[in-house]
């Protein structure tokens, strides 16, 4: 196994395992086609209505339902098409929107695989299952990846894969189209599993090997020079009570695959402490609760300020004296950014109890929101950084610091944080020279910057 797969996959994912202890019928536009499907509705309106925005852009997404002789997948392609395009709460689509400001939203790729048109497509491999989840060898990642490749050389004559490469360029990238491999079995990231029971741990990846990448249609696709990233999720959480997996670690895994994003917990020392905690999908944000009854990663959290930021979802406004900042849910959230130096900056956003950041009811229970002040070190946000795992590795230098207004449970061992690390009145209302009068909690809130 290369050391890229080895840092991005199995140490990323035993970090987050630990944080899973803390804690009708609607019509829906096809963007890429036009064709209309239907879709099964939720009954949880905690989340609001389902979505009728039309996102500014999209990404073609094409999912891969793989079985094996020994494992076969349990749900119905047109499940998987609702959980992953649905605009409905706890539907992938409808988190994307959510979290973009209606920004973005993944488009169905043009196929005829089963249900025609709806995204998802179905495959059987003549092989067993890899359950290899403790071998960190170049054998998993070729065993698993060559099977990939084959699933996708059996699609070949379903999928015009060339439509997809915009530039001409014989490659697809992740900009271009983007994969993922809904593996038959169970998710070893949601809990521990023993090796009786087949379980793939959820990761995002490319292929190094040149004798497995897959030409199709005159292009090649998931290489790693390419930038044909992908991403890949066992179909089932939890052993005793199994259920389709939840939304939370393939918004994780995607915000690596489609944007790039990188690991926002420390994984340095073992993870020995949080990183940005519960307060961000890139962080252990994944496995967002909303109450002690909902599945973790049912309602994944936001993504921090900066990876918001990052996507150009929200451009910070630069303020002084007496201003306002409206909640991560809302179509009006916005972020103030007050420069540090050349490098550095801060980022303040309103995270209230609303939207996918209820959430963050799996810190301990409770959460009433509050403003966030985020810090920012752009030297550690270099590709190397992104693909060594390395942006908040040490506790006193991160890329992307939470500055939690009490002493800090992050930073000083295994927590997700609490409520009270945001600023607000009651709690702590100022931060030094920078900003003072935080107000109350709620959907706005205002402060003054000095």
């Amino acid at each position: 196994m290369n050391g890229y797969f080895m840092i991005k996959t199995i140490l990323l994912l035993l970090s987050l395992l630990f944080f899973i202890g803390c804690g009708g019928v609607s019509s829906s536009e096809n963007v890429d086609t036009n064709v209309t499907t239907t879709q099964e509705q939720t009954t949880d309106t905690t989340l609001g209505a389902p979505s009728n925005a039309v996102a500014k852009s999209s990404i073609p997404m094409l999912a891969v339902l793989v079985s094996y002789n020994n494992q076969s997948i349990s749900s119905s392609e047109q499940v998987w098409s609702d959980k992953l395009f649905g605009k409905s709460p706890h539907q992938l689509n409808h988190y994307y929107l959510e979290v973009s400001n209606n920004n973005f939203e993944f488009s169905k790729v043009v196929e005829s695989s089963g249900i025609i048109n709806n995204g998802v497509a179905s495959v059987k491999l003549n092989i067993n299952h890899p359950n290899l989840i403790t071998d960190n060898s170049d054998y998993f990642a070729d065993t698993v990846y060559s099977g990939l490749s084959d699933a996708l050389k059996k699609l070949d004559s379903n999928i015009d894969f060339s439509n997809y490469d915009k530039d001409a360029n014989g490659h697809i990238t992740r900009d271009e189209l983007n994969l993922i491999f809904i593996i038959a079995g169970f998710e070893d990231a949601y809990e521990t599993i023993g090796s009786d029971i087949n379980s793939i741990w959820a990761h995002e990846s490319c292929i190094e090997n040149s004798n497995i990448i897959p030409t199709l249609d005159s292009v090649s696709l998931m290489g790693c020079e390419e930038k044909g990233n992908f991403a890949l999720f066992g179909e089932k959480h939890d052993i005793l009570n199994p259920h389709d997996a939840t939304i939370g670690i393939i918004a994780h895994e995607l915000g690596h695959s489609a944007f790039n994003l990188p690991d926002l917990y420390n994984m340095s020392n073992n993870g020995a402490t949080g990183g940005i905690g519960n307060f961000g999908l890139m962080g252990a944000g994944t496995w967002g609760m909303q109450n002690s009854l909902d599945k973790p990663g049912n309602t994944p959290t936001h993504f921090c300020a900066w990876s918001k930021y990052y996507n150009n979802w929200v451009t910070p406004k630069s303020v002084k004296g007496s201003t306002t900042l409206t909640q991560t849910s809302s179509v009006d959230y916005d972020l103030i950014k007050i420069p540090l130096t050349t490098t550095s900056y801060y980022l303040l956003e309103n995270r209230n109890n609303s939207g996918y950041d209820k959430g963050l009811y799996s810190l301990d229970g409770i959460f009433n929101g509050g403003m966030a002040l985020w810090k920012i070190d752009e030297t550690k946000l270099t590709q190397t950084h992104f693909d060594d795992n390395s942006v908040n590795a040490s506790t006193t230098n991160k890329g992307v610091d939470l500055v939690e207004a009490q002493p800090g449970l992050i930073d000083f061992r295994r927590n997700g944080g609490d409520e009270d690390a945001l600023f607000y009145q009651g709690n702590v209302s100022s931060f030094g020279g920078l900003f003072s009068n935080v107000s109350s909690r709620g959907s706005i809130m205002s402060l003054n910057i000095n």
